[in-house]
């Protein structure tokens, strides 16, 4: 076995080093993973906390959009009331201002 290494050029496998120093690197590999784990459930919480804002803005806007929505609604209410209202004043108006013209004539006739 030893001669298809070196036929081969790998060194030799340092077992009594790996099992020496098992224990530490499986130390250091659970001290990594929990520090990575411990971020991406930090991260986790950050993006779903960014989410909860955005939903949070998203309602809030349309509710400010619904409320621009109903204020407009009633400006254009108002406005086609007071375009009615200027509308019958136009027609009372010039009714008036014709019987006067009317009235003149007659008294002027008279």
């Amino acid at each position: 076995m030893d001669s298809l290494r070196h036929n081969v050029g790998m060194p030799p496998i340092p077992w009594a080093a790996i099992l020496a120093h098992g224990p530490s690197i499986l130390s250091a590999a659970r001290s990594l993973f929990a520090t990575q784990s411990s971020k991406v459930n930090e991260r986790h919480r950050s993006l779903e906390g960014r989410l909860d804002e955005l939903e949070k803005t998203s309602v809030e806007t349309a509710r400010v959009v619904q409320q621009m929505a109903e204020q407009l609604q009633a400006l254009t209410l108002a406005q086609e009331d007071l375009q009615r209202r200027l509308r019958m004043t136009l027609i009372i108006g010039s009714v008036a201002a014709a019987l006067a013209v009317g009235a003149m004539i007659v008294a002027a006739l008279s």
